[in-house]
This record gives C-alpha cells, structure tokens and sequence, in this order.
C-alpha cells in the first residue's frame, strides 16, 4: 500500500481537480469516491454494494420469512425482543466482516437498517418527544426498558384517517415504549395501538386507528404528520450504528463492505498438470507487472485469488490482500504428471466463482478440456448471481489437426463448453500455444481495470468474408481489438469510411489492435477475409456505465417492488430498474432492449424513477431462456450512446429462498430452509443441495402446481477440524424433471464461528409461577376431572426473547408473547392432567425445562381447620446451550407457607408482577 505521506499527496492533487467540477453544488458519495481514487476508478462496485444493502433493506417487507415477523418490524409490542434480534444480528454482521464474507455481511446490514429505522416509525418514540436516538438501540450490552405492559391500554379509539393524540395519557405520562400490532398474528388485545394503514385488518378492532409514520400520507400512515421528525431520527440512528461499527472493524473492512474500491479482485484458475509450465510462469508474469504498476498508486486489487486444479484434484483456493504473499503463492506452483484429459476445471472454477467478488473477471488457464460438465448449470448461475466475466486461455488449437501422443483420439469440439461460458459471462475464449502464451496472456494487464467496457461482444465464425460494427461514443476511450484465428486479411474503418490501422501486437493466430485516442464519434466498421474458425471482441474504457436489476411489484401487506436478486423468472411481470454510472447531466438514457439469443429485441422506453440517477422501463413478462440487456440514449450533442451489460442472463419459471438462523459451530448439525416457488406451469422439480466442506449432497423430486411453494429443509454436517471463520457456501438447484426449461439455482454463504469455550453461564430468570384454579384432592378421574381447570403464569426476563414454547408432559394449551420488560408464558388445562412439563426456547435456540403442577385443595366436606397446606411446585430449570452440548441446570424451589381460601376458588389471583422474581 502507498505510504500515509503518498496518499496525502495523491488525495491532495485529487481534490484539487475535482474542485472545479463539483464547485457550487453539494457533493455526493460518487464524488468523494472519485476524488480518493481519481479518475482510474470505476463507480460499479461501490454503487453495486450499496444497491445489495438498499435492496436487503427493502425486502424485508417481502421475504415470506421477514415481512410478516413482528420482531423484525417491532411491531406487535415486540420492542424487547426486537432490539434482542439486531444484537444479534450486528454479531452476526461483525462475524461476516471479519471473516471477509463482505456478500453476507450486506445483506445482514440491510436488515438491521430497515429494523433499525421501523422502531422510530412503528413505535411510539417520537410521540413521547424524543428528537434524538435511543440511547440503548443496537447498542452491544444495553438494553430497553420502560415498556407497557400486557394490562396497559395504549392507544384510544381514532375514526379519522389522520389520528391525532390517540397515545393513552396514561403511555405518555409514565413515558412508556409501545407500537402498533399489524395483521391478526399476532391477535391484537383491547386497548393496543394498532399499525394502521389500509392493509392492517388490526386496525377497525380497539383501539382503532393507527400509529405508524412510514409515509407523509394520512392514508397509509395515521401519523404521517410525524414522518418526517421520525425519517430524521431513523437517519441520525442509521449514521450511529455505522460509526460505531467502524470502530470495531478495520478501515480496510469498512471500505470493503461499502464497496469503496479501485477494483475487486485478479483472479486465476489454473491447471497444473505437467504440460502447463508456460501458463503458470505466464500467470506469474502478468501478476508480478499489473501489481507493479499499481504499487504506487491506491489502484490496487481488494483481492487476488488462485485455485489451482489437475485430476482428481482441485484447490484449495489461495485468497489474500497480501501482494507479496500471492506472488510467493504463484512462485511455489509448479506443473507436475498428468498429460492426460479432461480435468477438473469446472470444480475449480466453481470455487473460484464462490470466492471472488462479484463484477470481477476470473482467467482460466488450461490446455484440457473438463471431465465434470455436471456442475455447468451451478457455474452458469454463479456467473449470472456474481456478474463476473470468465476468460479462457487455452494452449491447444481445435483447428490444428495434429495432436500430442495423448491426445490422438480427442473430440474437435472438447473446447466448446469454455465457449459458451465466456460467451454467457461476457468474457473471451482465446486459442494460442506455449510459445505464445507469454505475449497472449497480456490481456490480463488490459482487463485489470474496473472501466472496462464491451464494445462488441466475442463475434465468431467459420470462415469467409465478414463484416463487424461497433459503435464508439464520446466517453469511450484506450479501445482493444483482440481477433484470434485464421485471419488472412482485415481492415477496419472510422465512421467516415477512412482506413485506420493502430497498433498491432500479433502473436501466432491472436493479434491484439491497440487504436490511439482520440478516437472518432460513430460506428466504427471492421471487414475480414479469413480462412477457417475465428473470432473477434471489441473493449473500450469508459466512465460511463449502468447497473440494474429486475423487480416485481408486490401487493397486499406491503406493497412495493420485489428486487429479484438472483435470476429473472419467466412470465412473470416485471419492471427493470437501471442504476445510471457516470452520465452528465448533459447526456440521457432513453430506451432499454431485451435481446434473445436468436436476434429477436424488444425495445421499451425508459422512465424517471423517484430516486435521483434510477430509471425505470415497464418490460412486461421477462422472455424465457438466454437474453442480454441492454441501454441506449444521447449525449450533449446528440450523438448515440450504448451500452451492453457483459452477461447473458438466463430466466427460469421458479425462485429460491435459501436462510438460516444461526451461523455454523463444528462437529454439530445446522439446519437450513429453502422456500421454493413455481412461476410456471405444473412441474417435477428436482431439487438439490450440496455443500463446499464435505462431499453429502441430497437430491428429492417435488411435484408443483402453478404459484405453489414449498419449504424444504436440509441438514449440514460442519466436520470437527472447521476452522473458525471458514466460509460454507450452500448450493441449491431446483431442475425441471423432464423438460429442458432452465433450472433455477441459488447460494448461500454461512461462517464458521468455532467452537464456543464453555463456561458457566446464568440461566434465565423466571419469574414464581402464579397459579389459578385448583384440582380437588378427592376428585376421582374420569367425566370430573374434565369440569376443572387449572393454569400456570410465569414472566420470563431472557436477554434474547421467547421463540418457541412446547408441552412436553402433560396435555395443555400455552400462550406466549411480551408483557413490558418480561415475556409472558401461560399454560392451561385440565384437572385430568394436574402435572406439566414445558420446554422453553429462546432466540438462541438456548433451551430450559419447567415443571408445573396444579395447586390441590383438600376434601371440600372437611372442616376449615383441617385444610391442609398445599405445597407449590419448584421450577427445575435446566439450562443447556445446544451449540456446544453441554447442559446447565438451575433448580430452584419454593415454599409457600400457607394458602388459605374460603371459596372453591382458593388460590392467589394477585398480579404475577407482586410474585418474586428468581
């Protein structure tokens, strides 16, 4: 890294040519970004980053396992539990950063941002006249308190659409924390506050009306008229979390997770087998020169990645910061046996995909075709999930007819697999030999820039004459020819039909074009005559550029637009958002195209979003199969501008949902959920789920119908030997059966988090069960044992909240939810079933057992005197953290001296808030 006296210097010069552009108007991210890494620095990641985390925030509200959890909204008087959530979630986050599973930790922080920001829009906190944050929100050992109880009614009844003063004076006076039930689960009791808004059904039941400040529209928000103060509030809450993230992550992990980057990753893929000494000393080659020439500038890769491979093996995979480290890496390969084919490339390509950041470019080196083509739909998903660009450097001619002693029998077209992938992600497929492969690989160093741009995509032919266009705008600069094949003559033209010849690098059938700048506004045209198979692409430079995405919009609860984040579903409405990169205000993007393999485009215009630099194209149902996007406008002067996006994008007819609750801890089971949903027709799907640390893979058929879904569970098994912070990928794929429609696949990345140290910990305090109703001592079983009931109260105080409660012994029903600074857990039943086992989880999956038993009263024809004392029941708590299997118990007993009554109903009804608290 460049020296805290050469950044000084370097950011100093920056500043000073950035000032001019950006005096007189308020400076936005892109700019500050643009004045650290000057004017070398591409915009995609850093405005990819952000878009993961917006885009994690706001399907929240439409995750079938988020939106509807009042926890994650602190709806429902879940404020306790949660603010317990986003500790948990900011561990989780922290863990992420530090294992440098950047992709995972985006999506957590979009979560805890949108959660963050609903306690001030769904609770009551800026009624209560706070203007600032709250002090103890996601603050790491801290908690909150002051929170209305079950009893307390507070909200009343509010028939207008804008519901003024409708927080119980009694709320406010006490300076109570509550919000908003939504929906009807959890049932709203009478005299809650309920949500509001024309999707809440809580809202027509007491107390009527609403709360919640979401929007500035009284139809949709009862306190719109507090919008804006609880907007501000969430947005100062926003800035705190992550200033005090900062300070517990490095800078370097900070700018990572924000996407502040030169540009992500240089990232190889390499056969080692014995015939492969020249590529690895190429590889070696291009490494050392590229972190040469940008050891002295910030212009320096976040990553650089290798995965080597032969047959059987491949990996592991090298991933480091260390410039110096990687090249000792690459020093210490060497090519030994093999000579055979195929190999494992595919398995190694697979990993790499999984560890490089995405809108990078991975380069294959081999000479071999691969022996496991069965992972192709799994690498194409990747590339199309990552948009990264796979390029192929392949020492072995198809055309050349002659083969090596071991190769006399191998098929022409072995290659045509790399083909098509570095067609589908948008990279190149070049064909050279040893001798050459030193020259060749000099497309590493062209690449090995974040503003690269495709001017047109690899074209390839059989021979004959051919002619070529690509269009040049006035922000393309430093363009590239690579044409590699048997080429006997080719010319190309400026738009004015002038001949122009650049410079010209030829190396056996490759020859790289190299066109000075400044170079003419237009179609530039490219005529070949040409012997046999060949192939040309095109790059530029560019600041210049666009991100996008497909959404669908959603109704009912949460209205909005869904952000399909993996792959486009087949016939499905949509509408394709654009992300516009480094357009002036001078210039436009006016139209979107959907292009199919087969030529066929669809053109539709584009509209102005209601973000600043988004635009929006109303697409109608996504086509089925392989299509490429694409945008197109004008500049100041009217001048066509265009861009392609590199990957090709393939829909299907189904979505994948892959999440877990909790990280991995070796030598014991995870359980993951995978919600799958059918978009088409009737289906068999084939659904499997495989794992990068052990070799257990499951494979079972699910038979669909038109919009059905299905939750799934699978099991992994983390090996004792994991690491700490070792990074699982789940795969899922989900095939059709029989037909040939494309298969829909996702991923999943969860860290190791080790093996807890085990210590003694304090269980959680449980409140003195408080007892109604009794069972008479002389009553016989049978018919009268169905005529008595009897129930158990306790108020639990755990730092994680009540998940789950079950009957473990006994028959009864239980009931659990908050009660102020407790969470409440009642059980009722029969005197036919006087004795209760519960077992209690929380949100840790933290387990305990208590142990009830219905209060007994004497023979009721007894005299007084002769009552006897009834003994309560002891609470046998025994704590046992899953995690680690190791079981805590806290036994705990209590005497009641004496329980007296004059009527049948001889037990205590006092509030359970007067017993003794354990």
């Amino acid at each position: 890294m460049p020296t805290p006296q050469a950044q000084s210097a370097f950011l100093s010069r920056r500043h000073r040519e950035m000032t001019p552009r950006t005096q007189g108007r308020t400076l936005i991210a892109d700019d500050i970004l643009v004045a650290y890494y000057g004017d070398e620095v591409s915009l995609r990641q850093f405005r990819a980053s952000l878009r993961q985390i917006v885009s994690a925030n706001a399907n929240m509200d439409f995750l079938n396992g988020t939106r509807n959890d009042p926890i994650r909204h602190f709806d429902s008087e879940r404020v306790k539990q949660g603010n317990s959530l986003l500790l948990r979630s900011r561990e989780d986050l922290v863990r992420n950063i530090q294992a440098k599973e950047y992709e995972g930790a985006r999506e957590t922080l979009g979560q805890i941002l949108h959660s963050l920001q609903d306690f001030y829009s769904h609770t009551n906190w800026v009624e209560l006249g706070n203007t600032d944050v709250h002090p103890n929100l996601a603050t790491p050992g801290k908690d909150i308190s002051s929170i209305a109880g079950v009893f307390d009614q507070t909200c009343t009844d509010c028939t207008d659409v804008s519901c003024q003063n409708n927080i119980a004076a009694a709320i406010q006076k006490r300076h109570l924390l509550t919000s908003g039930y939504y929906g009807e689960t959890p049932e709203k009791p009478q005299g809650k506050c309920s949500h509001g808004g024309p999707f809440d059904d809580s809202r027509q039941r007491s107390a009527r009306g609403g709360i919640n400040k979401d929007t500035a529209t009284a139809m949709f928000s009862p306190h719109h008229f507090l919008h804006s103060t609880a907007a501000q509030v969430a947005l100062r809450a926003s800035i705190k979390f992550l200033s005090d993230l900062r300070r517990e992550v490095t800078d370097a992990d900070m700018m990572r997770l924000l996407g502040v980057s030169a540009y992500p990753a240089l990232s190889f893929v390499l056969d080692t087998t014995g015939s492969m000494g020249e590529e690895i000393t190429s590889a070696r080659l291009q490494s050392r020169h590229i972190i040469d020439r940008q050891r002295k500038s910030l212009l320096q890769p976040d990553y650089y990645i290798l995965v080597p491979f032969n047959d059987p093996n491949f990996g592991p995979v090298y991933k480091t910061s260390d410039s110096v480290e990687f090249l000792e890496i690459l020093d210490s390969l060497m090519a030994l046996g093999g000579g055979d084919e195929p190999e494992m490339c595919l398995s190694a390509l697979q990993l790499a995909l999984i560890n490089t950041p995405p809108l990078s470019e991975i380069f294959v080196f081999t000479d071999a075709s691969s022996k496991d083509i069965h992972l192709r739909s799994s690498v194409e998903a990747l590339i199309q999930e990552k948009k990264i660009k796979v390029s192929f450097l392949i020492t072995e001619d198809p055309s050349r007819t002659t083969r090596r002693s071991k190769r006399q029998l191998l098929h022409p077209d072995r290659f045509d697999l790399y083909t098509d992938l570095a067609s589908t992600s948008g990279g190149q497929i070049i064909f050279t030999n040893n001798r050459d492969i030193s020259e060749v690989s000099e497309v590493i160093a062209d690449s090995a820039h974040f503003d690269v741009i495709t001017l047109l995509h690899e074209q390839r032919s059989e021979g004959g004459a051919a002619k070529y266009v690509f269009l040049v705008d006035a922000f393309v600069h430093s363009v590239t020819l690579y044409i590699n094949g048997d080429i006997r003559k080719y010319n190309i033209h400026d738009p004015t039909g002038r001949k122009q010849s650049g410079l010209h690098h030829i190396h056996g059938k490759f020859i790289r074009v190299i066109l000075p700048d400044p170079l003419q506004v237009g179609d530039w045209k490219i005529y070949m005559e040409t012997a046999g198979p060949h192939s040309l692409r095109v790059q530029g430079r560019s600041s210049v550029d666009f991100l996008y995405y497909f959404g669908t919009p959603v109704n009912g609860s949460h209205p909005g637009l869904y952000q399909l984040n993996n792959q486009p579903v087949a016939g499905v409405p949509a509408i394709l958002v654009v992300d516009v990169i480094g357009l002036p205000e001078s210039a436009n993007l006016s139209h979107v195209s959907l292009t199919t393999v087969n030529g066929e485009m669809r053109t539709v215009e584009l509209e102005a979003a209601n973000q600043t630099g988004l635009l929006v194209a109303q697409v109608g149902h996504i086509p089925i199969g392989e299509f490429s996007v694409g945008v197109r406008g004008q500049d100041g002067k009217g001048h066509e501008i265009k861009r392609e996006a590199p990957q090709q994008l393939k829909s299907a007819e189904c979505t994948l949902e892959i999440s877990s609750d909790s990280p991995l801890t070796p030598g014991l089971l995870h359980t993951i959920s995978v919600k799958i949903t059918n978009f088409g027709a009737s289906h068999c799907y084939s659904v499997t789920f495989s794992n990068d640390i052990s070799e257990v893979s499951a494979t079972l058929r699910i038979e669909m119908g038109p919009g059905e879904t299905r939750v799934q569970q699978m099991e992994i098994q983390v090996p004792d030997t994991a690491k700490h912070n070792r990074i699982v990928t789940v795969l899922v794929k989900a095939e059709e059966c029989d037909s040939k429609v494309p298969p829909c696949s996702s991923h999943l990345s969860l860290v190791v988090i080790g093996n807890r140290d085990v210590m003694p910990v304090s269980p959680p305090v449980c409140a003195l069960p408080s007892y109604s109703g009794s069972c008479p001592e002389s009553l016989l079983p049978g018919l009268l044992c169905r005529g008595h009931l009897w129930s158990a109260l306790l108020l639990l105080s755990d730092a994680d909240g009540i998940r789950l409660v079950q009957v473990l012994n006994g028959s009864g029903t239980t009931s659990h939810g908050p009660d102020g600074d407790y969470d409440r857990v009642e059980f009722t039943s029969t005197c036919c079933t006087p004795q209760a086992e519960l077992l209690l989880t929380n949100y840790r999956d933290t387990t305990w057992l208590c142990q009830l038993q219905a209060p007994a009263i004497a023979n009721l024809m007894q005299p007084r005197s002769h009552w006897l004392s009834l003994i309560v029941s002891v609470i046998a708590c025994v704590l046992f953290a899953t995690v680690v299997g190791v079981g805590w118990m806290c036994y705990r007993r209590r005497r009641r001296d004496r329980w007296a009554s004059d009527t049948s109903d001889t037990h205590s009804h006092n509030s359970p808030r007067a017993n003794d608290v354990l």
